[in-house]
């Protein structure tokens, strides 16, 4: 195969590019959300949509339930095992041996995406839409950085699980970054699609909130900017010039 090229910056341009302007978007609009507490209104606007008056009437149809909620589950899984059989074939195949280093990046982002996101799930106290009295549930609203209440059940669904499986394949960004540059935009739109019609598909049942896809694609982007730097940028010398990297780099 041919020489694989690399799209290189200095250390400091990455981490602003990469980790200082996505963390203030980030910051901005979780703060916007949690602030304006826009997630009611939204929430309110589908729920009406539907004609909702006491459950939300999409939260079991086909398409939304079977095809993108476990369809999708199913889905992810199926990618991440090809990721996952790639990245162990890597090591007898010698024309996957130079992207052996980045398939492992790529899966340890997913998976790790996904795990954190779960973990914030079971220590949340955040309820889903449809456990909510105002619609058609029995608990109480309460925002993402309220004191936890001593009594009563958690709510257990914050930030968004499903939509983290999508958003964790903005992961593919740097993997097209570290190998074929000109293809990372495609990479990152598609983790972008995938989460975002996941998050969508589960604001239509009532499953989550807007802001909960926010929080999830948050942490998607942190956890595989994270890795790759660990991976790549910082052995990097300081360069604000493309560079084709040594192989030994790339094995």
């Amino acid at each position: 195969m041919g020489k694989l090229t690399e799209h290189r910056v200095s250390k400091e341009v990455f981490l602003r590019r990469h980790l200082l302007f996505p963390g203030l978007m980030f910051a901005t609009l979780a703060t916007v959300f949690e602030y304006l507490q826009l997630d009611i209104p939204i929430a309110k606007f589908w729920f009406e949509l539907e004609g909702g008056v006491t459950q939300w009437s999409l939260r079991h149809t086909w398409v939304l339930d079977n095809v993108i909620h476990v369809g999708g589950r199913n889905f992810v899984i199926l990618i991440s095992a090809i990721v996952l059989v790639s990245m162990i074939v890597s090591f007898c195949k010698s024309s996957l041996k130079p992207f052996r280093k980045s398939l492992v990046l790529l899966f340890l982002s997913v998976l790790s995406t996904v795990l954190l996101v779960r973990l914030g799930k079971d220590l949340s106290h955040v309820s889903c839409p449809w456990d909510l009295s105002l619609f058609g549930g029995s608990h109480e609203y309460l925002p993402i950085f309220a004191i936890s209440p001593s009594h009563g059940e958690l709510g257990v669904c914050f930030p968004g699980g499903h939509s983290s499986g999508g958003f964790a394949w903005v992961a593919l960004y740097y993997f097209a970054y570290q190998h074929c540059p000109k293809l990372r935009w495609k990479g990152l739109m598609f983790g972008l699609v995938l989460g975002g019609v996941f998050s969508l598909s589960q604001q239509l049942r009532g499953a989550h909130f807007f802001s909960h896809g926010i929080w999830s694609l948050g942490i998607a982007w942190l956890v595989s900017t994270s890795f790759y730097y660990l991976f790549y940028v910082r052995n990097w010398q300081s360069s604000t010039t493309e560079t084709t990297p040594r192989q030994g780099e790339l094995a």
